[in-house]
C-alpha cells in the first residue's frame, strides 16, 4: 500500500494582510522564488560606495523600470506606489529597506556646502554612519571649489597651515610637552595632510568649532614660541632689513621664505632672485671650485 507523503507547508507573514499565509506546495521552489543570488540579471545588493557629487533626480517611473521593480535594497517585488526613494543612489526602496531615516548626503555637502539632511535608505544611514569620522574627502580631488566659494573653509586651511608649521618648530623643542599634547585634540590627519577631511569636521569648520579650536591651539603655541630660549634660538633675522625681530615661517601673514634655500624674511622686504643667502651660498660654491683648481 503506497503512502502519499503530506505536502510541504510553509508559513509566510504578509505585510498586506497583516498576518500569516499558509503557502502549501514544495518548500524548495518557495525559497526559489523568493531568494535571489547576488549579482543576478534583474537585480544585485547595494555596495558599500560614497559617492562625492550629487546625483541628478530621474522620473520615478524610469528608475522603477531599470529596478525591473524590485527593491534596491533588497530585490523584492513592489508596487510602485509603495516605493521609497532614497538620496544617495537615488534609487528605490521597499518600506522595509527605508524606515525614513535622514542623513547629510556627501555629494550635496561637497557640491553645494549643503549640510540639510535628506531621507535614505537604511543601509546608506548605516553606510554614513559608519565612514562620519573617517578622512576620506581630499579637498584638492573632490569638491575643488570649496575653498573659492566658502569663507569659513579658506579661514581654517590659513590657520591649518599656520599650525602644521609650528608644529615642526615645537616638535624639536624638548620643553614642549604641554603645548604639544594640546595638538592632540585636534584629528591627527588634520595636522598631517591639510586637505583632507572627514564629514564631522566639515561640519564643525561650518558651526564655527573647528574654527574656535585651531585659533585656541595657535595661540597657546604662539605663546609657547615667544617665551622658549630653545624656539627663539631656531627663529630667523630678516637679512634684508636687518631688523632685530624674530621672525618665523608659520608666521604666513608678515613673512615669506625663499623658495630655493627656505630662509626667512619679512614679505614687506623680500625680493625675488635676490636673496643674501643664496648669494652667500654661490660665492661660497665659487671659492670652493676655486681653490679645487
Amino acid at each position: 500500500m503506497s503512502q502519499t507523503s503530506p505536502p510541504n507547508i510553509l508559513l509566510l507573514y504578509s505585510s498586506r494582510t497583516g498576518g500569516v499565509v499558509v503557502s502549501r506546495g514544495s518548500l524548495a521552489e518557495e525559497i526559489r522564488l523568493r531568494t535571489r543570488m547576488r549579482g543576478s540579471l534583474s537585480w544585485a545588493p547595494p555596495r558599500f560606495q560614497i559617492i562625492f557629487t550629487a546625483q541628478p533626480t530621474h522620473r520615478r517611473s524610469e528608475v522603477v523600470a531599470l529596478q525591473h521593480f524590485l527593491c534596491a535594497g533588497c530585490g523584492t517585488a513592489v508596487e510602485p506606489s509603495e516605493y521609497r526613494t532614497g538620496n544617495i543612489f537615488k534609487l528605490y526602496f521597499c518600506d522595509c529597506c527605508h524606515g525614513g531615516s535622514e542623513a547629510v548626503i556627501p555629494g550635496r555637502l561637497l557640491s553645494c556646502w549643503d549640510f540639510g539632511r535628506y531621507p535614505v535608505s537604511d543601509f546608506s544611514k548605516q553606510l554614513l554612519e559608519s565612514v562620519w569620522k573617517q578622512p576620506l574627502f581630499d579637498l584638492t580631488c573632490v569638491g575643488k571649489t570649496l575653498y573659492s566659494r566658502v569663507k569659513e573653509l579658506e579661514k581654517f586651511r590659513e590657520l591649518q597651515d599656520q599650525l602644521i608649521g609650528i608644529k615642526k618648530l615645537l616638535t624639536a623643542c624638548r620643553l614642549s610637552g604641554r603645548v604639544m599634547a594640546e595638538f592632540e585634540q585636534l584629528p591627527a590627519h588634520l595636522m598631517e595632510q591639510p586637505h583632507l577631511f572627514s564629514m564631522e569636521d566639515l561640519l564643525r569648520v561650518k558651526k564655527g568649532q573647528l574654527m574656535a579650536q585651531a585659533r585656541a591651539l595657535l595661540h597657546s603655541a604662539i605663546n609657547h614660541v615667544e617665551n622658549c630660549e630653545l624656539c627663539l634660538a631656531r627663529g630667523f633675522i630678516c637679512e634684508f632689513c636687518r631688523e632685530r625681530d624674530i621672525i618665523f615661517p608659520f608666521q604666513s601673514d608678515t613673512c615669506k621664505r625663499c623658495p630655493v634655500c627656505r630662509a626667512c624674511f619679512h614679505k614687506r622686504c623680500f625680493v625675488e632672485k635676490k636673496c643674501p643667502k643664496c648669494a652667500r651660498i654661490q660665492s661660497r660654491k665659487k671659492c670652493q671650485e676655486g681653490f679645487v683648481k
